[in-house]
C-alpha cells in the first residue's frame, strides 16, 4: 500500500520488511520491520514514524505544532535533535517527537500532580521532608518554596503555588511592540537586563526578542513602592534611586528627560548604562492625553522624532527640546510641551467662540490683539485660532483691587510711574530696571501695573492675578474661584465636544480594525503584481504565437496553392509539345 507523504515530494512504497543498511529519516534508527521508501531519493520512514499527525496542539505552547525534519535544540528537554521536530515556525519553537509524547495529565490527580504550561513535566506537590532535605527556588520569583507548592524533582523546576496561577502566559510589555509568549529555552540574552538567562522567557519569535520573566513582569510605576519598573519612555528597566545611593548617583547634571530638571530628589534611572533619568513624580506623567487644544486626536507622551527636530510647540510657539519629552498627535503636527499640555482653556472673552487659557509668567512671542503690544505675562491666549489678549486689556478688568499683598487698595495705573523716572528720557532707556513690590522680581516697564499711590507700592498684574480672575467669565469651574454660569452656547459646544469625541473614539476604533486587514492586503497586492506581471507575458507570448500562426497559415495557403498551379503549368507545356509534334510529321 503506498502513500503520499507530506514531508516528500514521491510516492513511498511500502516495504514490508527493512534491513540494517537502512535507517529512518524521522527518528535516525535502523529499520528493521516494516516501512516506507522512495527509491529514487532513497527516503525511508518507519511505519510509526509516517503515521505522525502533521500538526498538533500541545499544552507547553500555545500555537499549533507542525511536523518539520530539522536540527534543532528542544524547547522541552534542551537537549540537540536532529529528524523530525514539532515546531512552531513563528516562534522558533521546537519538540522532540519523544516529548510530546510524554502521558499528560488533564487535572490534579490523587497523586498531588498537577500539567502547567511553564513545564513539559507534570508538576508534584512538595512535602515537609523535601524541604528539610534542600532549599529549593520559584522559578518564577526566585524566592523559597514551602510544602504547599509545586515542582518537578528530575528538572530541579518548582514554582509557588500563587506565582503558577497568577502569572500570564502572553503579556504586551513596553520594551517591545509585539506581544511576548510565555517559552522555555535552553539560553538566551534578556533584552530588558542584558543577562545571559536559561529557562523561562517571555519571546518575541517574529523579532528574536527575550525578556526574562523578572524584567517580562515588571511593574508599572503606578505600582507605589516599587524599586525597579518598566516605563513606556524607555526600553530598559528603570531602578529607584535615591540622592544619597550609591552605583548610578542621581546628582546635579542628571537631568530629568521629562522636566529638564537636575534630579535631586530620588528619581528613577536606567538601571544599564544609558543616560536616562525620572522624577518620580514625572514618572506618573499619562502615556495618552484628551487635551482641548486638540480635540480631534489624543496626544501621546513620546520623544521627538530625528526629521522633528526644529518643531515648534503649538500652544507657545516656542521651539521643543529635542531631549525632553513632549505630547504629540501621531496622526496631525501637533505637538505640546510637557508644562503647556498642564494648561486648560478658562475663560470667555465676548462673543468668542474658543475658550482662552490663562499663561501666567511665561516668556512668549505673541502681541496683545487688542493694544498691539507684546503680550509676554499674564495673558489669555486662544491656541487654536491665535488670539491673545493681556488680563488688564480685558474690559472686564477691575479697576480697583484688594490684596492680600499690601494693606491698601491698588488702582490699575499706566507704567513706569514718574517717582520711578529721574528724567523723561528715562522713559525711553531700554537699560532700566523696575521691579515689583508683590514679588520683589523684574517686570516689564511698559505694562500697566496695580499701584497704590500713598504707599508707593507697585505690583505687576500676575502677582494679583487671584484678585482678577473672578472678573472674567469662567468656561469651567477653576479651583472654585467662581461657579460656572451655563449658557445656550455653553450646552452647544458640550455637544460638539461629546460628538467630537464619540466620532475620535470610533476613528481609533476603525483605525485598530483597519492594521489588521492592512496586514492581510500587503502579501495578496504582492501576489496580485506577481499574477498581472505573468498575465502579461503570457498576453505578450499568445500574441507573438498568434502571430507566428498567422505566418505559418499564409505559408501552407502559399504551399497548397503552389504545387496546383505548377502541375496545370506542367499540363499545358505537354499539350502544347504534344500538338506541336503532331503538326510536325507530315510535313
Amino acid at each position: 500500500m503506498n502513500i503520499e507523504h507530506f514531508l516528500h515530494k514521491h510516492t513511498l512504497s511500502f516495504i514490508q520488511e527493512g534491513n540494517e543498511q537502512i535507517f529512518c529519516e524521522g527518528c535516525e534508527k535502523i529499520i528493521s520491520g516494516p516501512c516506507y521508501g522512495c527509491g529514487h531519493c532513497y527516503f525511508f520512514l518507519h511505519y510509526e514514524c509516517a503515521r505522525l499527525p502533521k500538526q498538533i496542539e500541545h499544552f507547553f505552547h500555545p500555537c499549533p505544532l507542525v511536523l518539520k525534519l530539522y536540527s534543532y535544540t528542544c524547547n522541552a528537554c534542551f537537549m540537540q535533535g536532529s529528524g523530525f521536530s514539532y515546531r512552531c515556525v513563528i516562534c522558533h519553537f521546537n519538540m522532540h517527537v519523544e516529548c510530546v509524547l510524554q502521558p499528560q495529565i488533564s487535572s490534579e490527580n490523587d497523586q498531588g500532580l498537577i500539567q502547567h504550561f511553564t513545564h513539559w513535566h507534570p508538576l508534584t506537590l512538595l512535602n515537609k521532608k523535601l524541604e528539610e532535605d534542600r532549599k529549593v527556588f520559584c522559578a518564577i520569583c526566585e524566592k523559597l518554596c514551602s510544602d504547599s507548592d509545586y515542582g518537578c524533582l528530575l528538572c530541579n523546576f518548582f514554582l509557588h503555588n500563587s506565582c503558577m496561577t497568577t502569572i500570564p502566559r502572553k503579556i504586551n510589555h513596553f520594551f517591545h511592540l509585539c506581544p511576548l509568549i510565555l517559552l522555555t529555552y535552553p539560553s538566551y540574552v534578556c533584552g530588558g537586563c542584558e543577562q545571559s538567562r536559561s529557562g523561562l522567557t517571555y519571546s518575541c519569535g517574529k523579532c528574536r526578542f527575550k525578556l526574562d520573566v523578572k524584567c517580562g513582569l515588571l511593574p508599572t510605576v503606578e505600582s507605589k513602592g516599587a524599586d525597579m519598573i518598566q516605563h513606556f519612555t524607555h526600553p530598559h528597566p528603570l531602578a529607584l534611586r535615591e540622592n544619597k545611593e550609591a552605583g548610578i548617583e542621581v546628582r546635579v547634571g542628571c537631568r530629568c528627560r521629562a522636566c529638564g530638571e537636575d534630579c535631586l530628589d530620588s528619581a528613577f534611572a536606567c538601571s544599564r548604562s544609558c543616560d536616562f533619568f525620572l522624577h518620580t513624580s514625572c514618572a506618573e506623567l499619562p502615556k495618552e492625553i484628551h487635551h482641548p487644544f486638540h480635540l480631534l486626536h489624543p496626544l501621546n507622551l513620546t520623544f521627538l522624532l530625528p526629521q522633528q527636530h526644529g518643531r515648534d510647540c503649538s500652544a507657545c510657539s516656542q521651539p521643543l527640546d529635542t531631549f525632553l519629552l513632549a505630547y504629540r498627535c501621531y496622526r496631525c503636527d501637533f505637538y505640546l510641551h510637557k508644562d503647556c499640555a498642564q494648561f486648560t482653556p478658562s475663560f470667555r472673552y465676548g462673543n468668542s467662540l474658543h475658550a482662552l487659557t490663562l499663561c501666567d509668567k511665561r516668556p512668549s512671542p505673541f502681541k496683545c490683539n487688542v493694544c498691539g503690544k507684546k503680550a509676554d505675562k499674564s495673558f489669555l491666549r486662544c491656541v487654536l485660532c491665535g488670539f491673545n489678549i493681556h488680563l488688564f486689556c480685558q474690559p472686564t478688568a477691575p479697576k480697583t483691587i484688594r490684596h492680600k499683598c499690601h494693606i491698601d487698595s491698588l488702582t490699575l495705573t499706566k507704567s513706569p510711574l514718574e517717582f520711578e523716572l529721574n528724567s523723561s528720557e528715562d522713559a525711553d532707556n531700554l537699560d532700566d530696571e523696575f521691579y515689583c513690590d508683590a514679588c520683589e522680581e523684574k517686570r516689564d516697564k511698559e505694562d500697566p501695573v496695580y499701584y497704590c499711590s500713598e504707599c508707593k507700592f507697585i505690583a505687576e498684574v500676575g502677582c494679583v492675578i487671584s484678585e482678577l480672575v473672578p472678573s472674567f467669565i469662567p468656561s469651567v469651574d477653576l479651583n472654585a474661584v467662581s461657579r460656572r454660569v451655563i449658557s445656550k452656547d455653553e450646552e452647544n459646544f458640550a455637544m460638539l465636544d461629546n460628538e467630537i469625541a464619540e466620532l475620535s473614539a470610533k476613528s481609533k476604533h476603525l483605525m485598530e480594525e483597519s492594521e489588521p486587514l492592512k496586514v492581510e492586503i500587503e502579501p495578496l497586492n504582492i501576489k496580485l503584481g506577481q499574477l498581472q506581471a505573468r498575465l502579461q507575458e503570457i498576453e505578450a507570448e499568445i500574441t507573438q504565437i498568434t502571430k507566428k500562426i498567422d505566418n505559418l497559415e499564409v505559408k501552407r495557403f502559399l504551399g497548397m496553392y503552389q504545387p496546383k498551379r505548377s502541375m496545370k503549368e506542367n499540363m499545358y507545356s505537354t499539350k502544347a509539345s504534344t500538338s506541336g509534334g503532331q503538326g510536325a510529321e507530315p510535313s
